[in-house]
């Protein structure tokens, strides 16, 4: 009988002590302060929202990758319109999220001018929650899509029906803007789960759910361990078996990331990510549409009175609305907090928990 899992560690930070620690050691490690406050800003805020594979957990990450020189964290993207509605994004190995953002701001005004617009950014670093960029676009008034590749390195997904890790997890997300109320926004993997959420597992010592994994020969398995064994499993396509459609899906975003950014697939000289961010200008009267449309569908009557029927980003906005402090998983707080003894750095008030 195999032996019981011990129960992981957690740890309890305040958010804004959090960010303050994570800028720090950001810059330490060479970033400047408003990149590293944008970066901090994006890790903090989908922490609160529950999203933990895409929160702090990657400060600990990005430090490391620095370090690699993977990410150059003096960097800044450069970006040239190559049609009248299309820019090309050199990210130059910056911040995913600065570039994420960066690319947000010179859509805005490209998109309001012509009605359609879209960037397609290559050589980025991690680029966290990628529903963040459509969102920023739906706060300007916009309808926002973004789509986001890997590097042959972060190829953890397998084929349907395939054996080893093809491509990443390829996530999509789209925003728009509602009259009276925050935009909608949905983010989600092509696959069964982000690469992060099997870390997340991992790291609190939990099993994965059934169908998100097979190991490096084909079995079936809820080891999250197994996704960084030598030779490595694979994440499987959302859906079981009708994984074939959202694999159609991962294979649409390779070809709107990796693909219309001139690069091949299987390359392993390719580092970095390609995201591709489209925008939207709709017409006079959208947001009110959409409100109704909102309405609509919160109206159904629930199947349980205590579960009331949502819209995508009202649950994670409900997380984040509760406050309180961040839950840190014990790896990382543990590699959060050496990183700051080296740095000089003092911690800032924490509580443990079993």
């Amino acid at each position: 009988m195999a032996e019981p899992k011990l129960k992981a560690r957690s740890f309890r930070v305040a958010p804004e002590a959090m960010h303050a620690l994570g800028q720090a050691l950001l810059e330490r490690a060479g970033a400047d302060r408003t990149s590293a406050g944008i970066v901090m800003d994006h890790l903090v805020a989908s922490s609160a929202m529950g999203l933990h594979s895409h929160g702090v957990m990657r400060v600990p990450q990005y430090l490391s990758e620095i370090a690699m020189g993977i990410i150059d964290p003096h960097a800044e993207p450069h970006i040239v319109k190559t049609a009248p509605s299309r820019l090309a994004v050199d990210g130059r190995r910056a911040f995913g999220q600065v570039v994420g953002m960066r690319m947000v701001e010179a859509l805005i005004p490209l998109a309001h001018q012509t009605g359609l617009a879209m960037a397609n950014g290559r050589h980025l670093g991690h680029t966290g929650r990628i529903g963040a960029y459509p969102e920023a676009l739906a706060a300007a008034g916009l309808v926002g899509t973004a789509f986001c590749n890997g590097a042959p390195s972060g190829h953890w997904v397998a084929a349907f029906g395939g054996l080893d890790g093809r491509i990443s997890t390829n996530p999509l997300a789209f925003a728009w803007p509602v009259e009276g109320e925050r935009p909608v926004v949905a983010d989600f993997s092509t696959a069964c789960a982000p690469e992060g959420v099997i870390r997340v597992l991992r790291d609190r010592r939990a099993n994965a759910p059934e169908g998100y994994l097979r190991d490096a020969v084909g079995r079936p398995t809820r080891d999250p361990n197994v996704l960084y064994a030598v030779p490595k499993g694979a994440i499987q396509p959302f859906g079981g078996e009708l994984g074939y459609r959202t694999m159609a899906l991962a294979l649409m975003v390779e070809v709107l990331t990796t693909i219309l950014n001139g690069d091949a697939v299987d390359d392993s000289s390719r580092k970095g990510t390609d995201m591709t961010i489209l925008a939207i200008a709709p017409q006079s009267g959208f947001a009110h549409l959409a409100r109704g449309l909102s309405d609509h569908m919160r109206a159904s009557p629930p199947l349980d009175s205590a579960c009331p029927v949502m819209m995508p980003g009202d649950r994670e906005r409900r997380t984040a609305g509760a406050g309180g402090p961040l839950r840190v998983d014990g790896p990382t707080w543990e590699a959060v907090a050496d990183a700051a003894v080296k740095a000089g750095l003092p911690l800032p008030q924490w509580t443990e928990e079993d």
